[in-house]
């Protein structure tokens, strides 16, 4: 054993070389630690790479601007090394780099166009090849099904010449219906594909096969949906039936139908469900609503033909059958005979079905359905909607050609959504399909590398293109020495810079107006968050997914308040998800809204009279002025004196069930806000939704009764619930009163939550807690500067609801129950500070106070909340 002290050879040996290496402390502390060399790994050689028809080559970075750094330092490796094969450098991409949440994937089927997509990468120039995106957490999959209509000649036989998992799919379900790899019956004409008979088991046979390539890649959905014979196909893959049972419904489907007699119409119309609705009888049919103004109508040529006349936009459909009309009633009886002689099963995948346009279970495996699916309207434009609320974002097209997804692209729902079909009728199938699988991976849907391009080998590649800040301070130049002078009177002023900025936004065409104000946005939540500079912050970035938490969001509302000179709602921040989304809301604000911030004692003021009264002791006065100015507000005694209600805000998002459905208290406090730091804990695992408590913003009208809070509330749980999966309900303070109440109502309904948790909820009429009452107040107003003060609004809406809780006692409720309190008081001075809830429940003491427990101590009462809902029995 010797010490190193100079560089010197190392010559490899007959054993592994082995070295100890010493860190010595100056305390005397001796850190030992042995290393031995890595064992070199075979190299296989680059000649017996697996061919691939199309390679995308995927890049990922921490922010947009750092992608370009990254293509054009690939390009540069890669330019002088044309040995490497393109799917082993996607395959090393893949494998051996970090996947950040800003990503791009370049296209092509050799090295040449792939080279030529990373340069126009790198230099911003427009290319095909190209899809970038970034990761949006929580977003869900929808695969849509492909329905007749979509099918062509020789459709799959790229994919199946190239892809083994295609071919072994295609080809069994071959065997089963006699289907060759042309799409028709051997020995037919290829065009035989178009006859309903062949064209219905064809597409199930292309897209069975393309859903098992993709699940061989390790791309899976979260929720499926069909259009028309495509929802066959979806309910196979669902698990709903075998595939023998699967190729007997869809065959018998399709020769039934090929043996009705010819004739009739469908005809493609632009207009809405309730335009068309008075020209449908017996002869007229609805077949399908693609969309909002998208309809097709099928049934007797003439009477079709007739009914289409009086539209401005009509298509004329190349069918031999009036599908989904009254001419199919010939073949019900039959088909059903065939129905009822399969195996249904529960859906290992949710299925929504476009029949009813819902989430379904049980129906899918009634043989009614199946019959009533030949006959009945397809209601695409419905099932894209459910898809939507179910939490997709990310619509996938399983089919021959792009079809849905135009369709898709229609309904208002989807307006952020991402778009990809993974066939088209004219081009290469490999590079479409890459090209999407290219798409899917932008947006976050990452593959399993190594079983799109399999093969070993896995060259080395350049690191990431880390972006260089220098953070030196210049050294300043003093000209003369000065004295150091007293510090003189001082009168705070607006932040510097905002007078410019307010001119420059009164001056502004709207258009610049809202480009400056999403410029303000990114630039103060860079500032919030610790970020550089405000490149940092994406336009769409979602302020939950970048770190934004209750507190850094009441300093960005802040910030942002002082900028503009007004103020801004409580959520502000969550109530708009991304900062091009709150850029638009505070564009269509009037520049003087919100004139009331309170925040101080100005006797001029509602919230000021009341703050000198709660600080001289006086709550009763304090009180009294409240309900004053509660009863001169709006109100409304039932939802629907609400007109439109706003959408629970998303906070957390992932695939376990039960969801949360969590009511913020009814407080000057509250807000979907408050739960913020408590969502962080669930996100990526558990959906968690925060309805809106109406009344606390400028000139919202007032609930009159308790039947009116519980119907809005029991409204926004339904908002929050559409697609029936389970959820417990939430409530924080006295909004637990209203969860437990809202709870009653929906067991009743037959809607029944899988449980309710409150947190630290006090039951109503205790009076020997005034004194605490008006030390939570204090509690309030203590933390009103993270919200920018307290305005006369929240101020009586709180008084309003606070009446009200008097009134909401609990009633019996099947549903277990977990009652969450904190271990330390927030008051002085008393002891009787602990809640009690009087029914049947489950306790939980976590750390904090009253205020606390959705602060500092989120992070524990989440996990005793999550702790709970594991161990709630499945389903």
């Amino acid at each position: 054993v010797r010490l190193l002290t100079e560089p010197r050879d190392w010559p490899a040996a007959d054993r592994p070389r082995r070295a100890a290496v010493s860190s010595f402390g100056i305390s005397g502390t001796n850190a030992h630690a042995i290393i031995e060399e890595a064992p070199v790994e075979a190299r296989p050689p680059t000649d017996t790479e697996p061919d691939a028809p199309a390679v995308l080559w995927p890049l990922s970075a921490r922010s947009a601007a750092a992608l370009p750094a990254q293509a054009e330092r690939l390009h540069a490796f890669l330019a002088d090394r044309p040995d490497l094969p393109p799917a082993a450098v996607a395959r090393a991409l893949g494998t051996r780099r970090t996947a950040f949440g800003h990503r791009a994937a370049v296209t092509g089927g050799d090295r040449e166009r792939l080279l030529a997509g990373l340069r126009a990468l790198a230099t911003g120039a427009p290319a095909a090849t190209i899809a970038t995106g970034r990761v949006r957490p929580g977003t869900r999959t929808a695969f849509l099904f492909t329905g007749q209509g979509a099918q062509r000649p020789g459709m799959g036989h790229e994919l199946r010449a190239h892809y083994p998992v295609f071919a072994d799919t295609f080809d069994a379900i071959g065997d089963r219906t006699g289907l060759d790899p042309a799409g028709a019956p051997a020995g037919a004409d290829a065009d035989a594909v178009h006859r309903t008979e062949y064209a219905q088991v064809a597409l199930f046979a292309f897209e069975v096969a393309l859903f098992r390539l993709l699940e061989s890649f390790g791309v899976r959905p979260d929720v499926l949906a069909g259009h028309s014979v495509g929802e066959i196909a979806a309910a196979h893959v669902a698990g709903v039936l075998d595939l023998d049972d699967a190729c007997t419904l869809v065959a018998a489907r399709g020769r039934l139908m090929q043996a009705l007699p010819e004739g009739g119409a469908m005809v493609a119309v632009r207009a809405t469900e309730e335009e068309v609705r008075p020209l449908l009888d017996d002869r007229v049919a609805l077949a399908a609503v693609n969309g909002p103004t998208s309809l097709v109508l099928s049934g007797e040529r003439e009477a079709v033909l007739a009914a289409a006349e009086g539209f401005a936009k009509t298509r004329r459909l190349t069918v031999s059958h009036a599908f989904h009309s009254p001419l199919m009633d010939g073949m019900l009886d039959a088909f059903r005979a065939v129905a009822e002689k399969l195996t249904y099963r529960q859906p290992r995948v949710p299925l929504v079905s476009a029949v009813t346009g819902r989430l379904e279970d049980e129906r899918l495996r009634d043989p009614e359905h199946w019959v009533r699916h030949v006959r009945q309207t397809v209601r695409f434009a419905d099932a894209v909607t459910a898809l939507t609320a179910f939490g997709a974002g990310r619509f996938v097209e399983i089919g021959p050609d792009a079809v849905l997804t135009g369709l898709a692209r229609e309904c208002p729902q989807t307006d952020d959504a991402v778009f990809v079909a993974l066939g088209r009728r004219h081009g290469s199938e490999p590079t479409t399909l890459v090209s999407g699988l290219a798409q899917l991976y932008a947006d976050g849907l990452t593959p399993d590398w190594t079983a799109l391009f399999p093969g070993t080998s896995r060259p080395d590649l350049p690191t990431y293109a880390f972006r260089r800040d220098r953070y030196w301070l210049d050294a300043g130049v003093a000209l003369t020495p000065a004295p150091l002078t007293e510090p003189g009177p001082a009168t705070a002023a607006e932040p510097a810079g905002t007078e410019p900025l307010r001119r420059r936004l009164a001056a502004a065409p709207p258009a610049e107006r809202a480009a400056l104000l999403t410029d303000l946005i990114r630039a103060q939540t860079a500032a919030v968050l610790g970020h550089a500079g405000p490149e940092d912050v994406e336009p769409d970035a979602v302020f939950l997914e970048i770190g934004m938490d209750s507190v850094s969001a009441a300093e960005l509302r802040n910030a942002l308040g002082r900028a503009l000179g007004r103020d801004l709602p409580a959520g502000a921040v969550f109530d708009h998800r991304t900062p091009a989304a709150l850029a638009a809301a505070l564009h269509a604000q009037p520049a003087g809204a919100a004139t009331d911030p309170g925040g101080g004692a100005d006797l001029e003021s509602v919230s000021g009279l009341v703050r000198r009264a709660a600080a001289d002791g006086r709550m009763t006065q304090a009180v009294e002025l409240l309900r004053t100015v509660a009863a001169i507000l709006p109100g409304f005694s039932s939802a629907d004196g609400l007109g439109d209600l706003a959408d629970p805000v998303r906070l957390a998002a992932g695939d376990r069930a039960p969801r949360l459905v969590c009511l913020p208290s009814p407080m000057a406090l509250g807000g979907a806000h408050q739960y913020a730091r408590f969502a962080r804990h669930f996100q990526g695992r558990r959906d968690v939704l925060v309805p809106t408590v109406p009344g606390f913003g400028p000139g919202e009208a007032l609930p009159l009764s308790v039947d009116a809070v519980v119907e809005v509330v029991v409204e926004g749980i339904r908002r929050s619930c559409p697609d029936g999966r389970p959820y417990v309900l939430l409530g924080y303070s006295s909004g637990g009163q209203f969860a437990h109440a809202a709870a009653e109502i929906m067991e009743k309904a037959g809607q029944p939550a899988s449980g309710v948790v409150l947190l630290d909820t006090y039951l109503p009429g205790d009076d020997g807690k005034d004194e605490l009452w008006r030390q939570m107040f204090d509690g309030m107003l203590d933390r009103e500067s993270s919200l920018g003060g307290f305005g006369t609004a929240r101020l009586a809406a709180m008084s309003r609801y606070s009446d009200l809780i008097q009134d909401c006692l609990p009633g019996a409720l099947t549903a277990p129950v977990l009652f969450v309190r904190p271990r330390e008081s927030f008051a002085t001075g008393t002891d009787d500070w602990r809640a009690e809830w009087p029914a049947e429940h489950e306790p939980a003491d976590v750390p904090g106070t009253h205020f606390t427990i959705l602060e500092d101590h989120a992070e524990a009462t989440a996990a005793a909340v999550d702790a709970w809902l594991t161990r709630m029995p499945a389903g």
